[in-house]
């Protein structure tokens, strides 16, 4: 099953955001799409998930126009984690995660896979929300995203816009071997971040964006090339060796 763009366009108050963008996520693979800010990718990832609909072109989730498939049908598809998440009421931790798993009913894993990604990740199963710190937050809201995905393999995607932003490194290490494993399991995942060097160990594809458009994609060794990534960023970019591994880092303004 695969998650796909054609030919797609957006336009908000006459201004181009996205331009003829062409990309697709294929089931067992993690793209990740990297670009500047303001590149578009937020707004890509609103439009695959259906939120938005495209000027021109077209989006399909396993053939289907997302925007045509009913929310709870679609909530079984598509697991979104956006960058802003609004929560006000003091659910728990546990009430939260568990909201993951409602388009499926109380019958389909509703408590196991709550207690499992409650378990997994460490997290305080009765904390309310509302008192825990932003990093804590983002972890909990990523259980939750997990949770509508859980074991669904190749019958579900994952859309994810800057997932670990907020963690410590721990945290960071745990959420990537969870999306790998979740990838081996055959479900299809886009991922936006800005940090290069965690994609290029995480990525399966990159897609690079600016000003709307795609500048590269491909294999991690076709997209993250040097001309790629500095058409991508206007910067200097600066490739090093670390433990036999590419290392990128801008080049420090003089």
């Amino acid at each position: 099953m695969n998650l796909s763009a054609r030919n797609t366009s957006f336009i908000l108050r006459n201004r181009a955001i996205l331009s003829d963008i062409n990309l697709e996520v294929q089931g067992g693979k993690i793209t990740v799409l990297l670009g500047p800010n303001g590149a578009g990718k937020s707004t890509l990832l609103k439009i695959l998930s259906g939120y938005l609909k495209p000027t021109d072109g077209e989006v399909l989730v396993a053939g289907y126009n997302p925007q045509k498939i009913s929310l709870q049908a679609r909530a079984k598809i598509l697991g979104v984690l956006t960058q802003r998440n609004s929560l006000e009421f003091p659910f728990t931790a546990r009430e939260v995660i568990a909201m993951g798993r409602m388009p499926f009913g109380q019958s389909e894993g509703f408590d196991e896979v709550t207690q499992e990604l409650l378990s997994m990740f460490g997290v305080a199963a009765d904390q309310s929300y509302l008192t825990m710190s932003g990093g804590e937050q983002q972890l909990v809201q990523l259980c939750r995203v997990f949770a509508q995905v859980w074991g669904r393999g190749s019958e579900a995607f994952l859309l994810l816009d800057e997932p670990m932003t907020a963690l410590d490194l721990r945290h960071q290490s745990k959420i990537a071997s969870t999306l790998r494993k979740l990838s081996s399991q055959g479900l299809g995942q886009l991922v936006v971040m800005h940090d290069i060097n965690l994609a290029a160990e995480l990525a399966d594809d990159i897609v690079l964006m600016s000003h709307g458009k795609v500048v590269a994609k491909g294999s991690v060794a076709e997209a993250l090339k040097i001309e790629n990534l500095e058409r991508t960023f206007d910067t200097v970019i600066n490739q090093l060796g670390r433990g036999g591994e590419r290392y990128f880092r801008a080049e420090l303004e003089k």
